[in-house]
């Protein structure tokens, strides 16, 4: 047994449990609590637009909604071009 398979938080593919999935770019998958401190919201609005059918596309993964980065990007941009304000 190596010494990186005593580490409390590694896992069996290497990565470190408090790291989101990274594929690659933005296909890095967040977590709902990752994308509600990323958006400053709480969890719970993330999903009341879920089951809404608002909000970022997501995946399901068992019983977990995950986020593609790239899909989170692209509906921030959307809701910023659709936006008020002043530019």
């Amino acid at each position: 047994m190596s010494s990186s398979d005593s580490s409390p938080s590694a896992r069996r593919d290497g990565s470190s449990s408090s790291r989101p999935h990274t594929a690659s770019g933005d296909e890095t998958w967040l977590s709902t609590a990752e994308l509600a401190a990323r958006l400053k919201i709480p969890v719970k609005t993330l999903a009341t637009w879920a089951s809404s059918g608002r909000g970022p596309r997501y995946a399901r993964m068992g019983r977990y909604r995950r986020y593609r980065l790239g899909d989170v990007r692209a509906w921030e941009d959307q809701r910023f071009a659709d936006g008020g304000g002043s530019p």
